[in-house]
């Protein structure tokens, strides 16, 4: 199924879990991708997405539409936002493994983390439909 397009492989209310990784950042319209999902997920359903860090090398591959942070998701959805109802219930950074078991610690304070240290790799995030 081309996700960019009308959904019309799943009927509205009907998913339970949608999963996108390594994906989200090549949609050329995220609130479409969104909106899309919201329709699809039943109530309590939930939406998990992984993409890379904006401070990540990997984020900027030449197919890459957007670039991320942590509290791009910690702020959705705003009163402008399109889709307002999925709600962020977990947003976490994620920590190159090469530097060590840092998560953990980097998910208490991520605002101040995301904002000084260099080694983050991606960010992870599941919304619930209300």
């Amino acid at each position: 199924a081309d996700i960019e397009k009308p959904w019309k492989w799943v009927k509205d209310g009907s998913a339970e879990y949608i999963f996108i990784k390594d994906g989200f950042e090549h949609l050329t319209d995220l609130s479409a991708f969104l909106e899309r999902a919201s329709h699809a997920l039943a109530k309590g359903g939930i939406l998990e997405i992984h993409v890379p860090h904006y401070k990540s090398p990997s984020a900027y591959r030449v197919t890459h539409k957007h670039f991320f942070s942590w509290n791009m998701f910690s702020v959705f959805p705003e009163p402008h936002d399109s889709v307002q109802t999925l709600r962020v219930v977990q947003n976490k950074l994620i920590i190159d493994p090469k530097i060590g078991p840092l998560n953990g610690i980097a998910n208490i304070f991520p605002r101040f983390f995301e904002k000084v240290f260099p080694y983050i790799s991606g960010i992870h995030v599941k919304m619930m439909k209300k």
